[in-house]
């Protein structure tokens, strides 16, 4: 039996363990404090004051687990499947693939489809934002469905050229991405709303167009990472531009999201 190896291991989900019964604590924590304070005006007058909107959200989605999983690690094999692909880059958690022959972007032949088709594990990923101006698109790795948010070891950037046609890609992915715990009860839409109202992050006359729930980073132990339930939130201002805000669903955290995902997009 190999002691170190073993020994190892346990440091490793001991770490995971404490980590998240830390982001339990907290939220506990935070949530007794909020109930500790005076009740001031209403959320949704102050929205009426401030000409804030919400557009009709689902409100069907009430729990979520934390999700578990680690790198993986191309193998040679996998890159000898592929075909008409010419592999620039491989260093065993990133891969960097140039198509021989472009594959045409049609109306039937969507850049999903094509991933699904062309790319190791494609249907694991979900499209996030599409960037015409650089002729790129970012996707993110799902897990019960849902997005795990600007996570380098779990994103596909791909890109096609002037004749709409697809080029290249650079992938990296988890692999056995599973649920971390029981379910836990996720703050509801108004009172994740009230969370960026407090912290002045919603402007008057502005317009909430939608809450998703997907999964953001919430701690990574070598190669092993665990992700948390994370509303995301889209804001239309008044000028027609858009913003964005993520809030960890459980404890009710705002979220300040590494974007390096587009900054390598834009470059």
């Amino acid at each position: 039996m190999d002691w170190n190896k073993t020994k190892t291991i346990f440091i490793i989900v001991f770490s995971i363990l404490n980590v998240f019964l830390l982001s339990l604590y907290l939220g506990r924590y935070n949530e007794s404090q909020q109930m500790d304070k005076p009740t001031d005006t209403p959320i949704s007058e102050k929205l009426a004051i401030d000409n804030i909107k919400i557009l009709e959200t689902d409100h069907a989605i009430q729990e979520a687990s934390y999700v578990s999983g680690t790198v993986h690690k191309f193998t040679l094999e996998e890159i000898e499947e592929l075909e008409n692909q010419e592999i620039e880059n491989l260093n065993t958690d990133k891969l960097v693939s140039t198509f021989k022959e472009p594959i045409k972007i049609t109306d039937e032949n969507t850049i999903e489809k094509i991933v699904q088709e062309q790319v190791i594990r494609g249907s694991a990923y979900g499209l996030w934002k599409i960037d015409e101006e650089s002729k790129t698109a970012i996707l993110f790795q799902q897990v019960n469905k849902r997005l795990v948010y600007y996570n380098t070891n779990a994103k596909l950037v791909v890109h096609w050229n002037d004749n709409n046609e697809l080029i290249g890609y650079e992938q990296t992915i988890l692999d056995d991405l599973e649920n971390y715990n029981e379910s836990q009860k996720l703050l509801p839409h108004l009172q994740v709303i009230k969370i960026l109202y407090d912290n002045i992050l919603l402007k008057p006359d502005s317009m909430i167009k939608d809450i998703e729930l997907g999964y953001s980073t919430l701690a990574q132990v070598t190669e092993t990472q665990v992700f948390a339930p994370t509303w995301h939130i889209l804001v239309e201002l008044i000028d027609g531009t858009m913003e964005e805000y993520f809030v960890n669903a459980v404890e009710g955290r705002v979220i300040e999201m590494p974007k390096e995902t587009e900054q390598s997009v834009v470059e």
